[in-house]
């Protein structure tokens, strides 16, 4: 979807409410309201991607609200936003947390929370959106630099800043399925910056960042189905034994960690419609086996594959099931492929 909105042909006395409306049905739920309702003026361009939302606002100074009521209801859409502050200012309060934001400046906020804007002047914003539920294991992460002002003259927030404005820049060039991809590469390098500095001493950070260095060479890594815990940790230069610590530490084991890393990779490609692409095939690109294993492999028994670190993982049986565009189709093989059953998903 894209969307052109723009109130200068709107009456005057009718360009606050016309304004929510939008606000509303683009984002979600929310109060928006002017502080100077007779010059007020607004205007907004916004794309959607496979439930993602990039949008550029241009508004007259408003104060910007969400309630528990409005969280609560029924159709309430659990989302992160991301903001870019292009021109004027922008007071951000929530969950106690408060945040001043000036030109260059970016932030997060979580919309399943309460949270307050205050635009005391004429503003340009970047806002971009991403569902909880499409970010996985990374929503822990960002929750922790919610609030956080990324300033764009070092460090993290450069890299933030240089990302958005070349993501902006390419949209028209990207399909769906690209523009939602990278949309969620943004929201993973805010989870890297909540999950490798949430710790402030050196040894809860220094494991943080081993887990994460070792998550990013298995991401690069994963349609390999031979790929063993014992090889990501000669990448990383540690023993196994220290890598496995790390992610024990982190709630969870390495091997248990990729096992859900490639059913989320799975679901994602059945959710993103790959037509003509068989349930096998989306299998193999995500790490597993498609073909039965040797009776000398099987003869080792998994005892032998686990002593290596390796996964067992479903075996897929066929790949005669094709990706059909019927939202029912992709929900139930997003189950099975979620729920660890890729056979019953290629038998479907």
């Amino acid at each position: 979807m894209r969307l052109n909105f723009d109130t200068i042909g709107v009456a005057p006395g009718d360009r606050a409410g016309l304004w929510r409306e939008v606000g509303c049905a683009v984002y979600v739920p929310m109060d928006a309201e002017p502080l100077v309702r007779n010059a007020f003026h607004a205007r907004m361009e916004a794309r959607t991607f496979l439930g993602r939302t990039w949008s550029s606002v241009d508004a007259g100074p408003q104060r910007v609200g969400r309630n528990e009521r409005q969280i609560a209801a029924a159709n309430a859409r659990d989302i992160f936003t991301f903001v870019a502050q292009a021109e004027g200012t922008c007071a951000v309060e929530q969950a106690g947390k408060r945040a001043w934001l000036i030109p260059g400046d970016m932030l997060v906020f979580d919309n399943s929370r309460p949270y307050r804007l205050v635009f005391e002047q004429p503003f340009r914003q970047t806002v971009i959106q991403a569902p909880r539920d499409a970010l996985g294991h990374r929503a822990r992460g960002i929750e922790r630099c919610l609030g956080e002002r990324f300033a764009p003259a070092n460090g993290c927030g450069r890299l933030l800043s240089g990302y958005v404005t070349g993501l902006s820049e390419a949209l028209d060039e990207l399909d769906e399925a690209e523009a939602s991809v990278l949309i969620d590469e943004l929201f993973a390098l805010l989870a890297v910056r909540g999950e490798t500095s949430a710790a402030p001493f050196g040894g809860d950070r220094a494991r943080r960042a081993l887990v994460w260095r070792a998550k990013r060479a298995a991401r690069e890594l994963i349609a390999d189905p031979g790929l063993s815990a014992q090889r990501i940790a000669r990448l990383q230069r540690v023993s196994l034994r220290t890598l496995q610590r790390a992610f024990e530490a982190e709630g969870a084991s390495l091997m248990r960690w990729l096992r859900d890393e490639r059913l989320e990779r799975s679901a994602a490609l059945v959710d993103a419609g790959h037509r003509g692409h068989s349930i096998a095939e989306i299998a193999q690109v995500s790490g597993f086996a498609t073909s039965p294993p040797s009776a000398a492999a099987s003869s080792g028994g998994s005892g032998s594959r686990r002593a290596h670190g390796a996964q067992p993982g479903p075996q897929p049986v066929g790949d005669e099931a094709r990706i059909c565009p019927a939202e029912n189709r992709r929900g139930h093989l997003r189950t099975c492929l979620r729920q660890g059953s890729v056979a019953a998903a290629c038998r479907s």
